[in-house]
């Protein structure tokens, strides 16, 4: 930067060497600026250089073939045909985009290269005193509101005169009752304001902050605060709605001559008319006219009022809506009324205009002259047209298209083809014996035509199946295109069917992390970035199968622009895909499910065997009378009787009388039961006694397993036993 601001100021003197003489009409204006092109504030547009003409605009970039730097004029062509032209090829014209790609970001917009008026050198103005610059909230859209209403906000940068400080965007903070915020980003306005629309929150109250994009600062100035002043909205439930239909949209109203206002009454929704107004309605008229304080006039019975507009020799925007309460119930707008007030009652719908045309195409738009309505108002309108005196013309960057008497049908079309880039202004100028009437000044840009050149074929190669959606990617390069980053695209891939991959746009959102977006059917692009007018397209393939690509398989590059259509490309897509085994495929998952196995196999090979009940005993003696001696062993405390893995728990009743977990040679076998029980297994013989004979009996059942009796006596051999549970 500072190489940069050296050479600048080695060719400033060159600059003022340049012969201009004192000529009528060179004016203009060559300045550093904010910011990244297209969107900057310059140097030629601050409030100082501003303030010494009636009117100005910026007109193109122009480079030296080392820096960039933006020129105004007034609404004429001298930026090209006097500072360039007579500039002995020092200077030419540039473009914005190119200026952001080869210079980036720029800080000097407090840097004013060359200034004539009427080709004099400005000397430059005395350094302004200390000053503070404050963040406003400029405007909301009248309420009463209910949560879910669309807004509408404006806001601004102005200095302690109320001058206007252009800036480069801004911000709006929404915080609701409960602290919660959402932020929206405003669109810069043609008047250097800041304006955006947004739904309430679902909460009572709401405050509205407005956060600029700190505008370029001088040694003087300082801006009071990062962010203006909370606007508190008082949110409510609407019970009705209240529509203006007296002033109409567009209508033209003159100054000073009353104006009858009218409302009418709907249901909450706004969509039923309201027949007899409610009790305790109570409207309220809100008038806004550009540049001056709003009025509320109250609504009588009828739900009319009357209303004066103020001087206006220029058309200016009037803006109306009407709202109140009933009783406990608050009557909320359907919208804004959008009129013209002048003092010749004249006005100018300027919606059939163009924002931008293109080098060696048509570029037409209509204005359509507005009158009054129907009234003394537009009989004094159509008598003062008719006069032979009035004379319209058409202008066009200082260039009269069109001068003659007022045209029948009040339609004034422009139409022109430009064979070089810049910005034209188009105006309508009415002499009419009590003074002139002037449309305000459109702008049109006028861009080089677009001309699209895109690879013939996007080949992602081969990918293995089961791939990251960033392992197969490839740029889609506009950069060998004409124009490209200032236009919408419509990206949209076809020829698809059969395929299991889908190729997708990468790109970084809003938090500044990795995204995706697929590209059927479609996918709107609003701009490319002009520092790099390339898109990340990655391929997402299957996990497991192969395939190969079709050869229908194709993306489609559309722009949106309607004059250029017909550029539409087709891009053929081409990739394969390598399969993947069973293993290699689903390998990710059936490892931990074989090792969640084995470990749950292993887990279940301890728990799942029956273990002895907690209570369960058996008393052991050799002989019958010896029984009733005996103490009971617990079965758990016998050695060896805890479960095995995969085993049942289970003990050895032995000829010696023993019980342990030693089962060969045993005389009897217990073995533990799910379910709490105890099982008596082995080769016999075992013989048990019939309580009422005391008679013994064989067990026939041993070998299959005899479930024990607690109160039957047991003997095996000479050793007697009884199981108790």
């Amino acid at each position: 930067m500072l190489r940069a601001l050296a050479a600048l100021f080695a060719l400033v003197p060159l600059l003022w060497a340049l012969p201009a003489g004192a000529q009528s009409g060179v004016t203009y204006c060559v300045g550093g600026y904010e910011g990244t092109p297209p969107n900057v504030v310059a140097a030629c547009d601050q409030p100082a250089v501003r303030a010494m003409h009636a009117k100005w605009h910026f007109h193109d970039w122009v480079t030296n073939g080392r820096d960039c730097f933006a020129c105004y004029d007034e609404q004429d062509n001298t930026c090209i045909t006097k500072f360039v032209n007579n500039s002995q090829g020092v200077w030419q014209r540039g473009n914005g985009y190119d200026c952001a790609r080869l210079y980036g970001e720029r800080h000097t917009a407090g840097l004013v290269v060359e200034h004539v008026i009427n080709g004099e050198h400005v000397t430059p103005p005395a350094p302004p005193p200390q000053m503070q610059l404050e963040a406003r909230v400029e405007r909301i859209s009248p309420g009463p509101y209910t949560a879910g209403d669309k807004v509408t906000v404006v806001g601004a940068v102005r200095d302690e005169s109320g001058a206007l400080r252009r800036i480069l965007g801004g911000t709006f903070r929404v915080t609701d009752a409960s602290g919660q915020s959402t932020e929206h980003k405003g669109t810069v306005q043609p008047d250097g304001t800041v304006s955006a629309g947004f739904s309430l929150p679902p909460s009572d109250a709401a405050r509205i902050e407005f956060i600029p994009e700190a505008p370029p600062l001088g040694q003087n100035e300082t801006l009071r605060s990062a962010a203006s002043e909370a606007q508190r909205l008082k949110v409510e439930v609407c019970g009705f709605r209240a529509r203006v239909v007296q002033p109409t949209e567009h209508e033209a109203l003159v100054a000073g001559q009353s104006v009858p206002l009218s409302a009418r009454l709907f249901d909450a929704a706004g969509q039923v008319p309201v027949a007899s107004p409610p009790a305790g309605l109570s409207l309220e008229f809100t008038v806004q006219v550009d540049g001056e304080t709003p009025q509320v006039l109250r609504a009588d019975s009828t739900l009319s009022a009357t209303w004066t507009p103020p001087a206006s020799p220029k058309s200016r925007q009037v803006r109306l809506s009407a709202g109140g309460r009933a009783g406990e119930r608050v009557v909320c707008p359907v919208g804004e009324v959008s009129a013209t007030v002048s003092d010749l009652g004249l006005g100018f719908d300027t919606s059939e205009l163009p924002g931008a045309c293109y080098v060696g195409l048509p570029c037409q738009g209509t204005v359509r002259l507005l009158r009054p309505e129907p009234g003394p108002a537009r009989q004094q309108v159509d008598a003062l047209l008719a006069d032979p005196k009035v004379e319209a013309r058409m202008v066009d960057t200082g260039d009269e298209r069109y001068r003659g008497p007022p045209r029948p049908d009040d339609r004034y079309t422009f139409s022109a083809t430009y064979s070089e880039p810049g910005n034209v202004s188009w105006s309508i100028v009415f002499q009419t014996p009590r003074g002139p009437v002037s449309m305000p000044a459109h702008e049109v840009r006028v861009r080089p035509p677009l001309k699209l050149e895109l690879p013939a074929e996007l080949d992602f190669g081969t990918v293995a199946a089961g791939s990251s959606v960033t392992t197969a990617c490839q740029k889609l390069d506009f950069s060998g295109s004409q124009g490209a980053e200032e236009h919408r695209w419509e990206l949209r891939a076809e020829g698809l069917g059969g395929c299991q991959s889908r190729p997708v746009l990468r790109f970084l959102n809003a938090l500044g992390q990795a995204d995706t977006r697929g590209l059927e059917p479609s996918l709107g692009i609003e701009a490319l970035d002009p520092k790099d007018r390339r898109l990340d397209i990655c391929l997402e393939v299957p996990r497991c199968a192969g395939e190969v690509s079709p050869d229908s398989a194709v993306l489609r590059v559309v722009p949106l622009t309607s004059e250029f259509k017909a550029q539409e490309k087709t891009v053929r897509l081409r990739w394969k895909v390598e399969g993947q085994g069973f293993l290699g495929c689903h390998g990710a998952w059936v490892w931990p499910v074989l090792g969640l196995l084995g470990f749950g196999l292993v887990i279940a090979g301890f728990t799942q065997p029956a273990r002895f009940p907690p209570g369960a005993s058996i008393r052991v003696a050799g002989s019958e009378r010896g029984m009733r001696q005996s103490a009971a062993i617990l079965l758990q405390a016998c050695p060896g009787s805890s479960p095995g893995f995969y085993r049942d728990a289970r003990l050895g009743l032995h000829g010696d009388g023993e019980v342990n977990g030693r089962t060969r040679n045993a005389v009897i076998l217990l073995k533990a039961t799910r379910g709490s029980g105890v099982l008596l297994t082995g080769l016999g013989p075992l013989e048990q006694q019939d309580r009422r004979t005391l008679q013994w009996e064989p067990v026939a059942d041993l070998a299959q397993g005899h479930v024990p009796s607690p109160s039957v006596l047991y003997r095996a051999g000479g050793t007697y036993f009884k199981v108790e549970l």
